[in-house]
């Protein structure tokens, strides 16, 4: 939805494929398939880090670096400046206008936080940051993802988040079944 949302007003859109959390590597293979989906379908020009999509995350170095901020929140606030500072350097190197970001599409992301992160590093950068809120398209964004046969991930990517969202399931199963013996 951000893509076409951008372009409505006007905007020629680069993508932009970088998350060096994404993990497990399979996981990462699905998103930079999708992603290559969108620019097939969509004509979209993508800037890919790092080209060859391998070797594009090392959990283990991630969650050290963290140290005590491994909460979630905390850790999303250092995965969102290191995505945003990647970002504006590539604005300003390119000489686009602006960047902007599909986080600000997620109901599930730290909103605020992203934007905060995105406005700094555009100022530390010499680049403008190009701020939306995308999430009033959340359904949107579904139905076509589903249309266009694309892989929809179900947590944020890191490995510390795919074992909150693996407990979150497993916990709201739980309840589905005690709700279904006791009816």
């Amino acid at each position: 939805m951000p893509i076409i949302r951008l372009r409505e007003e006007g905007f020629a859109v680069t993508a932009y494929f970088f998350n060096p959390n994404i993990h497990p590597q399979d996981e990462y293979q699905r998103r930079r398939e999708a992603m290559r989906q969108v620019s097939e379908l969509m004509g979209v020009p993508v800037v890919w880090e790092p080209e060859t999509g391998e070797d594009a995350v090392d959990p283990a170095a991630w969650v050290k670096a963290l140290g005590a901020r491994t909460a979630e929140g905390v850790r999303c606030r250092d995965c969102y400046r290191t995505r945003m500072k990647a970002a504006a350097r590539l604005a300003r190197v390119r000489g686009f206008d602006a960047f902007c970001t599909s986080l600000l599409y997620s109901r599930y992301q730290h909103h605020a936080e992203i934007a905060a992160e995105a406005e700094t590093a555009a100022c530390d950068a010499g680049a403008c940051f190009l701020y939306r809120d995308f999430r009033p398209y959340w359904q949107d964004g579904i139905h076509l993802s589903k249309e266009m046969g694309l892989y929809r991930q179900k947590w944020c990517g890191c490995i510390l988040s795919k074992g909150e969202a693996e407990r979150q399931r497993a916990a709201r199963d739980a309840a589905r079944a005690a709700r279904k013996k006791t009816v």
